[in-house]
């Protein structure tokens, strides 16, 4: 960071939220897969996804650990509170929201069916608005 910004805590909690939805999809998913005969056709594409969920946690917790050190090396960091105190910004809390109940219904879906396909579909397009929205968020500060 600059020494003409200030910490975002909205920031930080925008990518703590990407975090925590993306370790849950994944677990989802492999709770899906666990679920599927290794015969089905459908459970090699499940052990894809898992593979590209856990690879997006990953990227998301290496973004996190760079915004995280930034926050920490400004003068005023001590006065953010922890990240469940944080309010997620206006803009992101409403796709937050929607993202959030894609995911609760798409683990109550069944695993290959075309809801479920439907669901992860909306749950890729809501976690990339996500980021888009944050990135946006992080250029204009």
């Amino acid at each position: 960071m600059s020494d003409t910004r200030r910490p975002d805590p909205e920031l930080l909690r925008g990518t703590s939220d990407q975090l925590v939805t993306a370790i849950a999809e994944t677990a989802a998913l492999e709770r899906k897969k666990r679920g599927v005969r290794p015969a089905d056709p459908g459970f090699p594409s499940l052990a894809l996804e898992v593979r590209r969920a856990a690879e997006r946690v990953l990227l998301l917790a290496r973004q996190e650990e760079v915004v995280a050190r930034d926050i920490a090396d400004e003068p005023d960091a001590e006065t953010i509170p922890p990240i469940e105190h944080i309010s997620p910004a206006k803009e992101l809390a409403a796709i937050l929201e929607e993202w959030r109940a894609v995911e609760q219904r798409l683990l109550q879906a069944e695993a290959t069916s075309p809801e479920a396909e439907e669901l992860r579909n909306r749950f890729d397009a809501l976690r990339d608005r996500y980021a888009q929205a944050l990135k946006a968020r992080q250029k204009s500060d």
